[in-house]
C-alpha cells in the first residue's frame, strides 16, 4: 500500500484556503457529511454506500477536506493498475459555498495523484443527468468517452469521462 506512505506528501501540497485544512479519508467522515443525501438516498442505501466508498478509499489515496471543523467534501484515486486510476469525490451541499476552494484542491489532487503513481489516464464515471457535475468534470480537464446506460443501482445513466 505505497499510496499511503504518499498521503503526508498528497496533504502537504494541496492549496492552503481560510478555514479549510485536510486530514486523510476515515469512514467516519461520511458520518459527518449530514447533508450528502444524493449519495446516501439510492438503491444502495447509506449503508452500502458507506461500505463502497470505504473499500475505494482502501484502493488509493484518499482525502477529506474540512471546512470550519466540518467535512466539507472526499477525494480519492482508485489505483486500477499501473498508469491507470479512477478518480471519485463526494460533497456536502455545505462544500458549494466554496467552490474556487473545493476546484483548486480537486486539480491539486488530481495534479498530484498524476505525478506520484504515475498514471497516463485519470478517469472518472458521472451522472449524465447532472448537468452541474458534467460541467465541473469538463473543467477539471476531463473529456467524455462514452455512456454507460442504467449504470447505477438506480438504473441511472453515467458517462465515462477521462484525462489522458
Amino acid at each position: 500500500m505505497t499510496y499511503l506512505n504518499n498521503l503526508p506528501t498528497i496533504l502537504k501540497h494541496l492549496p492552503e484556503v481560510k478555514g479549510v485544512y485536510y486530514l486523510p479519508f476515515l469512514p467516519s467522515h461520511l458520518e459527518q457529511l449530514t447533508d450528502a443525501q444524493y449519495y446516501f438516498n439510492s438503491k444502495m442505501g447509506k449503508e452500502h454506500t458507506i461500505t463502497q466508498i470505504t473499500y475505494q478509499s482502501e484502493c488509493g489515496p484518499a482525502i477529506t477536506a474540512f471546512a470550519y471543523g466540518k467535512p466539507a467534501a472526499v477525494f480519492g484515486c482508485v489505483l486500477m493498475w499501473n498508469g491507470v486510476g479512477e478518480m471519485w469525490s463526494i460533497f456536502s451541499e455545505a462544500s458549494r459555498r466554496y467552490p474556487f476552494a473545493m476546484t483548486n484542491v480537486a486539480i491539486t489532487f488530481l495534479d498530484i495523484c498524476e505525478i506520484l503513481f504515475h498514471l497516463h489516464r485519470l478517469q472518472i464515471t458521472v451522472k449524465t443527468s447532472d448537468i452541474r457535475a458534467m460541467k465541473w468534470a469538463k473543467y477539471l480537464g476531463f473529456v467524455p468517452e462514452g455512456n454507460m446506460i442504467k449504470y447505477s443501482a438506480d438504473k441511472e445513466d453515467f458517462t465515462i469521462m477521462g484525462r489522458t
